[in-house]
């Protein structure tokens, strides 16, 4: 089954190996992809990348999203759901607004909500966790505008310098 979510302004479908370019690649190159996201530094190479993508293509514990603009279909992020559990009815989220131009503009709340009813819908998911470093004081309050909260989790435990936030349905 292909997974496409929209939202007001965006769309967001399964990632494709045809998704991976030099212009992805480049976010992790981002002063604040590398301070937030434990994955930037260890992605230099293309097929570091593509390989990381392949590997969760297919794979009924993930959903992994490309987030691309309604207006240009320009790929502007991802939001990755691993694992997903619908036994135990929750789903561990990451996401990152890899193009800085369009961080700050309101993204990560209406692409949470619209993944997140989905997910509650299609996959029995009542609860969606996700870390988010203690500095990173953008991210939280994103998070929290999309009905996050602080609190403890029995699905995982924080990384050092991380808070773990939660959403119930």
């Amino acid at each position: 089954m292909s997974v496409e979510i929209s939202s007001e302004r965006y769309v967001m479908r399964e990632l494709r190996l045809t998704d991976v370019t030099d212009r992805y690649l480049d976010w992790f190159s981002d002063r604040e992809a590398r301070r937030f996201i434990a994955a930037a530094a260890g992605t230099r190479e293309l097929s570091d990348l593509k390989r990381f993508v392949e590997e969760r293509i297919d794979r009924d514990d993930v959903l992994f999203l490309g987030i691309f603009e309604k207006a240009t279909h320009l790929h502007i992020g991802n939001i990755k759901y691993e694992p997903v559990d619908s036994d135990l009815g929750y789903a561990v989220m990451g996401v990152m607004i890899g193009d800085p131009a369009h961080r700050g503009k309101g993204i990560t709340p209406e692409i949470l909500r619209a993944s997140g009813e989905w997910l509650n819908a299609n996959r029995n998911i009542r609860h969606i966790v996700l870390g988010v470093h203690r500095e990173n004081t953008g991210a939280i309050r994103a998070y929290e505008k999309a009905g996050f909260a602080i609190g403890p989790s029995p699905y995982v435990s924080p990384a050092p310098d991380s808070l773990t936030m939660v959403r119930a349905f």
